[in-house]
């Protein structure tokens, strides 16, 4: 197994998968007063009865913050086990291809990693247009358009590795003719 055979495709794929499990823990939803109690915490004084205050803020609002671990919905839960899915699945193809082991025939790990990123990534975006609970007092945090990016970045590096790989394999069969002939 050698990691000098990934192309730079498949290192933007693995590198945006391992940060992708690290977005699941970011802050992904949160509510007014989280909102409000988070920018009272960041202004209060450092010291006193002000840092008490800041103190109970920073809870009041990490109570109302929610991550992709903690929603509670269906669709939550699904987009949780499509995003672990979508990592596993990058993460697979990269040491595949350290390997060597290229795919027969279909599609290989790196085409289903793209294809699950990309569908993976619809479903997050449905969630950030369709918050969870009253939209009109849900916000979005960063940790959900984080994820989408980086599904993007994985089904796009995946796409190019996967073109890459027909590429090679057309060079190949062209060499292959011409030396037998």
């Amino acid at each position: 197994m050698s990691f000098a055979r990934l192309r730079a495709a498949d290192w933007v794929a693995f590198v945006a998968a391992l940060a992708l499990l690290f977005a699941t823990a970011a802050d992904w939803y949160s509510t007014e007063g989280g909102r409000q109690a988070r920018e009272f915490e960041q202004g209060a004084p450092a010291q006193g009865e002000g840092a008490e205050l800041a103190d109970d803020a920073a809870a009041a609002a990490e109570g109302e913050e929610r991550n992709a671990w903690q929603a509670d919905g269906a669709i939550d839960r699904a987009i949780l086990v499509a995003m672990l899915g979508t990592a596993a699945l990058a993460i697979l193809a990269a040491f595949a291809r350290a390997a060597g082991r290229r795919s027969e025939d279909g599609v290989g790990l790196t085409g289903w990693a793209g294809a699950a990123a990309a569908l993976t990534a619809l479903l997050v975006l449905y969630r950030v247009i369709q918050e969870p609970g009253f939209d009109e007092v849900n916000t979005v945090q960063y940790g959900a358009p984080l994820a989408l990016g980086l599904l993007g970045v994985i089904a796009f590096a995946c796409a190019m590795s996967v073109r890459a790989e027909e590429m090679d394999e057309e060079g190949t069969e062209r060499r292959e003719v011409n030396a037998a002939a």
